[in-house]
């Protein structure tokens, strides 16, 4: 009777194995290559991210590496960043803007040249004066705010900025994430493509909130995620101030739908934050609302911006930035 029991499980482990060998084979053989959105996202963890060793900001880039993800070329350059190498030490007539924010700032599924920050620079610069203008893009996929805040207060600042920009999407009220210790996340694509299979069916016939209700409820009044990015926020000015350096607070539009915006209370509770603080703040929403949704999107099923949507940011930046700090961008 034993026998047949430990017969029957060791069958039973043998035909699990097999049939998640075959999913694993399934995925891997299907959903690389079309810009799935879970398994892309996940790739990048994978291969660009580790744990980090500062206080509070929970993972950062790998240094030096470089990948295609979402069929778009991404380097990380020697300090961590999705963009060029800069010294430490700004040179003479530059101004340098640095930009604190999530996967919208990095620029996730959107080629270099259409990256905001990368379309801000070339903005700036293209007049041919003698002030050169550097936009230093920190961007870290699946980061909030207070992870932002802790790596410019320990690292960001050496590179000597003369304003600093704090990117804020709506996400950026979720708590810090942890790395899963689990074999399988670490390591299968079918557990990634089956997990987001199953978060799509919980939300669609089980009563898992959908995205309206999801982000709206980050911002209840006792949620930990947005008192921690309201800490972060105290204290990015407080360090600005005490340091002399300029700081902005932007508003970057969820662009699921912009038209009526269904989360104006969301960007009402930041702006106030701004004026806490008597900082400047500005809402990129007006910079997109007369577009379809769709057109801005890097693909029919990922909003994040592209480049035509990071293009129209860039230039509302590049506005409120000679509004609110004349003193560098005047000609």
């Amino acid at each position: 009777m034993m026998k047949n029991l430990v017969f029957g499980l060791v069958l039973v482990a043998m035909s699990l194995v097999v049939v998640w060998g075959l999913a694993e084979v399934y995925v891997r053989g299907t959903q690389t290559h079309v810009d799935n959105f879970d398994i892309e996202m996940w790739r990048y963890a994978q291969d660009m991210k580790r744990v980090s060793s500062i206080p509070g900001m929970g993972h950062e880039h790998v240094p030096n590496v470089s990948g295609t993800y979402m069929s778009v070329p991404v380097t990380i350059n020697s300090v961590g960043w999705r963009d060029q190498d800069y010294s430490l030490e700004k040179p003479k007539d530059t101004v340098r803007i640095m930009m604190l924010g999530d996967s919208v700032t990095f620029g996730w599924g959107a080629p270099p040249e259409g990256v905001t920050s990368m379309v801000l620079e070339s903005l700036l610069n293209q007049d041919g004066t003698s002030r050169r203008y550097e936009v230093l893009n920190t961007g870290i996929g699946n980061s909030n705010t207070a992870m932002q805040t802790a790596y410019f207060l320990n690292e960001g600042f050496r590179f000597q900025p003369d304003i600093v920009v704090l990117n804020y999407f709506i996400n950026d009220a979720e708590p810090t994430p942890s790395r899963s210790q689990s074999f399988l996340v670490e390591h299968s694509y079918a557990m990634v493509f089956l997990a987001g299979r199953f978060d799509v069916l919980m939300r669609s016939y089980f009563g898992r909130g959908d995205w309206l209700s999801y982000y709206r409820g980050l911002y209840d009044e006792d949620q930990p995620g947005w008192l921690a990015a309201r800490e972060a926020i105290r204290q990015l000015v407080k360090f600005c101030e005490q340091h002399d350096m300029k700081f902005l607070i932007v508003n970057y539009p969820e662009l699921h739908q912009v038209s009526p915006y269904p989360f104006q209370h969301v960007t009402d509770l930041l702006a106030s934050e701004a004026s806490r603080y008597d900082t400047p703040f500005i809402d990129l929403l007006s910079t997109v609302q007369q577009e379809n949704p769709r057109t801005l999107w890097v693909t029919p099923t990922d909003a994040h911006p592209n480049s035509k949507a990071g293009t129209l940011f860039a230039q509302g930046l590049q506005r409120a930035l000679a509004e609110h700090f004349p003193e560098y961008f005047s000609r």
